[in-house]
């Protein structure tokens, strides 16, 4: 992973699990990036919102909005806004704000290597087998990080605890690259689980695996896509 001090220049850029809304997100820290770097396409990978708590947006949130609104009138960039499970019964708020209209995935081609894009949700069983539990954990945890944690870090924390003890990075990672393989892709991204990995899967043909990782918390990691690969860098931020 590699720090960058000054603005750099990719085709695609990618951020996964914003999570606005809740104390832990870094809007200020994601515009800089946005406003730092060039590119030809965003793509924001998923649970960008946390919830329907916009009465907790702050003025970094409402400001970071505006911009991606003003991305997505620029006929020279393209906004891709996929669903994440956070955030995809939001999605005709999401084009009311935003005027970007979100998917479930997105597929396109860079350097002769087939990408595929999704959050990841999908490949996590407790999710799609147990969705109302599901939202009554998303609405708990939104509410220890703002009420029961003046900046939202103790649920961060016990929220890493809990993918890491599951080894939950590990199943989306392999899931990921068999539903890639299915689908002709030599590359899949997604986000979800909250870590920056990547993984090679040897098959017929391999597949790369790519996580974003997120934006909450001390985490500010993204994908950098050009024709030379995929880059997985942090964005520089001052103590919070």
């Amino acid at each position: 992973m590699v720090d960058l001090p000054t603005a750099a220049t990719t085709e695609t850029l990618i951020v996964s699990d914003l999570h606005l809304g809740i104390p832990a997100a870094r809007p200020r820290e994601l515009l800089g990036l946005l406003e730092e770097w060039r590119f030809q396409r965003l793509i924001l990978l998923g649970d960008v919102l946390h919830d329907y708590g916009f009465r907790n947006f702050c003025a970094d949130t409402w400001a970071l909005l505006y911009h991606l609104r003003r991305l997505a009138a620029d006929s020279a960039i393209e906004i891709v806004w996929i669903k994440g499970n956070h955030d995809r019964e939001l999605s005709p708020i999401v084009a009311m704000l935003t005027g970007i209209r979100m998917r479930e995935s997105f597929r396109w081609t860079c350097g002769e290597r087939r990408y595929l894009a999704l959050h990841g949700d999908r490949f996590d069983r407790f999710v799609t087998c147990n969705r109302r539990v599901s939202r009554l954990i998303s609405r708990g945890y939104g509410f220890c990080q703002r009420r029961l944690s003046r900046h939202g870090r103790w649920p961060t924390v016990l929220d890493r605890m809990h993918g890491r003890l599951s080894d939950l990075g590990e199943q989306v990672a392999v899931r990921a690259a068999r539903f890639a393989r299915r689908r002709s892709a030599d590359v899949v991204v997604c986000g979800h689980t909250h870590e920056p990995i990547h993984r090679r899967f040897a098959g017929a043909p391999d597949v790369d695996y790519y996580n974003a990782g997120s934006w909450v918390g001390g985490s500010t990691t993204f994908l950098a896509v050009d024709a030379r690969g995929v880059r997985l860098e942090r964005q520089l931020c001052s103590a919070a």
